[in-house]
Parts: C-alpha cells; sequence; structure tokens
C-alpha cells in the first residue's frame, strides 16, 4: 500500500505546471468540440512536444465551438504548418482555440460563433496518421492544457 502510494505522489509531482491552468478569472468555460476519446495529451510524448489533445475514435465528424467567439483564421494558416486545415477561434482577453487536421469547414473569417455551433469536419490533413481533432488553447500565442478547462467526461 505504501508503495502505491508513493507512486502516486510521484506521479503527481511529474505533472506539468501547465495543467494548473485556470482560465485567469475570465469566466471562460468551454465544452467538448467533438465526441470521442482522447487518444493524444497535451504535453510531451516521450521526446516530442505535444501541445493540445487529440480527439479521436469520433461518434461524429462534427467539430463544434466549445465557447463563443470570432473566427479569425480558417484554412491553411501561417505559422501552423503541419496542422492543415484549421479554425481558430478568438474568446477575447488574449485567449485562442485552435481545431486542426479538418476536413471540411464550415465558418468564415469574422463570423460570430456560439457554444456548440459547427465549425466544420473532422478529418486527416497536414501531418496526421488517421481522422482525428486536434485541439489546443492559446493564451497570448502560448499552448496551455485545455482539460483542466473541459467537462470532466466527454459526450
Amino acid at each position: 500500500m505504501l508503495r502505491l502510494v508513493a507512486a502516486g505522489v510521484a506521479a503527481l509531482a511529474l505533472v506539468a505546471p501547465a495543467a494548473a491552468h485556470t482560465d485567469g478569472g475570465t469566466g471562460l468555460s468551454l465544452e467538448w468540440p467533438a465526441s470521442g476519446t482522447i487518444t493524444r495529451g497535451y504535453g510531451y510524448d516521450g521526446a516530442e512536444w505535444h501541445p493540445g489533445i487529440d480527439i479521436g475514435s469520433l461518434r461524429t465528424l462534427d467539430i463544434t465551438a466549445a465557447a463563443p467567439g470570432v473566427v479569425e483564421a480558417i484554412g491553411y494558416v501561417p505559422h501552423y504548418e503541419g496542422y492543415g486545415e484549421v479554425v481558430l477561434v478568438n474568446f477575447g482577453d488574449g485567449l485562442e482555440a485552435l481545431y486542426a487536421h479538418l476536413s471540411w469547414v464550415t465558418v468564415h473569417e469574422g463570423e460570430h460563433v456560439v457554444t456548440g455551433q459547427k465549425l466544420g469536419n473532422a478529418g486527416c490533413t497536414g501531418y496526421c496518421s488517421g481522422t482525428h481533432l486536434h485541439f489546443e488553447l492559446r493564451e497570448q500565442g502560448e499552448a496551455f492544457d485545455p482539460a483542466p478547462l473541459l467537462p470532466a467526461t466527454i459526450p
């Protein structure tokens, strides 16, 4: 039993500081942008950095807005090479969401979107190995773990 407790404490000590990120008092509340399984988490995966979460084994290809905002960019966006077809939504207060690897986009730049509004379809554009959604949150351009701001269970 003591070894199990020690292992749990050691595992908690290895959690990246970004896992403790909060909404910074903005009141941002997110919904899941896709319905599936997290197939890759935020942070280091071996020696490789992964700045978001991947949601695969999708129940539907629909990708929806995690929160209300304004569509800042769509398509193959400069500085996001490898992400394929993306939708970038600005939530305000320096917070943005990146939805990547889409096969189809249903919104336009400058469009105001509401939580749950369809943004497009999941796909495998850019660098990917199968149909999924790569979802990132950024604050002042820096990626952070979206998991603490999402509901505990994926729909």
